[in-house]
C-alpha cells in the first residue's frame, strides 16, 4: 500500500506544471468540504492551519530552495496586518485592496533588506532577526499603529464576514500561493535558486547573477505574508504590535518548513498540518506536559530525519529521500540567459 501511494506520489512529483496545479486544485476541493463535516471550532482550528501553511511556504522559498534562512520574516506578516487594518478603518477600503496593498509594502518594505543581502549563514539570519527588531521597536513608538484615537494601543477591525467565508479566503489564497511556489520551483528562478542552495559559488562562476536570484527569492517570499496578514487582520479583529509581530510567527514559519522538509513543496504543508496536529493534541490531553511533548518532537525529527517528513516518506515508500537538483547544464543555461 504505501509503496503505491509512494510511487503514485513519484510519478506526480515528475509530472509537468499543469498535472501538478490539476492535483493541487483537487486537493483544495476536498480540502473545502471540511466544514461539512466539523464544528466552527475545527474550522477556527483550520483557518490557522492555512496560514501557518501560508507563512511556511513563502519562507521556504528563500530558507528552503534559496538555502538562506530569514529570522525576520514575521515583520512581513505584521507589516500586512497593520496596512490591511488601516486601509480598512481609516479609509474604509475593500478587503481584496487591502490586502493588495499589504503585499505591495512588504515588498517594498523587503527592499531594506539589501544591504545584508551578500551575507551568508549565520550572519544573514541574525541580521534579518535584527532587522525585525528594529521594526518592533519602531512600530511600538509610532502612533500611527495606534489607532484613530490617541489613547488606542491598537486597531479594532470589523468586517461583515461570516467564519466560513474566511475558511474559504484563506483556502483561496493558500491555493494560489502554493501554484505560485510550484511555478517558480520548474521555472529558471527555481533552478538558479536550488543551485545557490548547493554551491553558491558554482553558481557565481557559471555565470548566475546571484544577488539578483536572492532578492526576487526574498520579495517573493516577503509579499504573500503581507497579503496574508492584511487577511488576518479582520479575522483577527484586533491589530496591535502584540498580536501581529509575535516571534512565534517567524519561529512557525522556520519550524513547520525544517519538520516537514525544507526545499520541497509538500514539505511546509506537510509540517504545518502535522505540528498543529501535534499542538492540538498535546494542549488537549497533555496540558502539564505540551511544550516538553512538543519540543521533544521537533528535536527527535530534526535529529532522526534532518530532511524532515518528506524524507520519512520517501524512506518508508523505498524511495530514496532526494532534495531538488540543478542539473549543470540548466545551470549554465540559466547563467547564460541571465547575462
Amino acid at each position: 500500500m504505501l509503496y503505491t501511494i509512494g510511487r503514485w506520489a513519484w510519478s506526480l512529483r515528475q509530472a509537468p506544471l499543469n498535472v501538478q496545479l490539476a492535483a493541487l486544485v483537487a486537493a483544495a476541493a476536498l480540502a473545502g468540504t471540511l466544514p461539512l463535516a466539523v464544528n466552527e471550532y475545527w474550522v477556527r482550528v483550520a483557518v490557522f492551519v492555512l496560514v501557518n501553511i501560508g507563512l511556511a511556504s513563502s519562507w521556504n522559498v528563500i530558507g528552503g530552495f534559496a538555502g538562506y534562512a530569514s529570522f525576520g520574516h514575521g515583520v512581513f506578516f505584521g507589516i500586512g496586518g497593520f496596512v490591511g487594518a488601516i486601509s480598512i478603518v481609516r479609509y474604509e477600503l475593500p478587503l481584496a485592496v487591502a490586502m493588495l496593498l499589504g503585499g505591495l509594502v512588504a515588498g517594498v518594505i523587503a527592499g531594506l533588506f539589501l544591504p545584508i543581502f551578500r551575507q551568508k549563514g549565520l550572519y544573514f539570519a541574525l541580521s534579518t532577526l535584527a532587522v525585525m527588531l528594529i521594526f518592533d521597536t519602531v512600530l511600538q513608538q509610532w502612533p500611527y499603529t495606534r489607532g484613530l484615537r490617541e489613547f488606542d494601543v491598537g486597531w479594532t477591525v470589523t468586517l461583515p464576514y461570516s467564519l466560513l467565508q474566511y475558511f474559504y479566503l484563506f483556502l483561496s489564497l493558500v491555493t494560489v500561493l502554493i501554484a505560485s511556489v510550484m511555478w517558480l520551483a520548474k521555472s529558471r528562478i527555481g533552478y538558479a535558486l536550488h543551485t545557490l542552495r548547493k554551491d553558491e559559488v558554482l553558481a557565481s562562476s557559471i555565470g548566475i547573477r546571484v544577488l539578483q536570484y536572492k532578492i526576487v527569492a526574498f520579495v517573493f517570499s516577503a509579499i504573500w505574508p503581507g497579503i496574508l496578514g492584511a487577511a488576518f487582520a479582520p479575522f483577527l479583529s484586533f491589530v496591535s504590535v502584540q498580536s501581529v509581530l509575535d516571534m512565534k510567527f517567524t519561529l512557525n514559519m522556520i519550524l513547520a518548513t525544517i519538520f516537514g522538509g525544507a526545499g520541497t513543496v509538500l514539505g511546509p504543508i506537510l509540517g504545518a498540518v502535522a505540528l498543529s496536529a501535534i499542538d492540538q493534541l498535546t494542549w488537549g490531553n497533555f496540558l502539564s506536559y505540551h511544550r516538553l511533548i512538543y519540543g521533544a518532537l521537533i528535536v527527535a525529527i530534526i535529529t532522526f530525519a534532518p530532511g524532515g517528513l518528506m524524507s520519512v516518506f520517501w524512506t518508508m515508500t523505498r524511495k530514496t529521500p532526494v532534495m531538488p537538483q540543478t542539473p549543470i547544464a540548466v545551470a549554465k543555461t540559466i547563467g547564460r540567459q541571465g547575462q
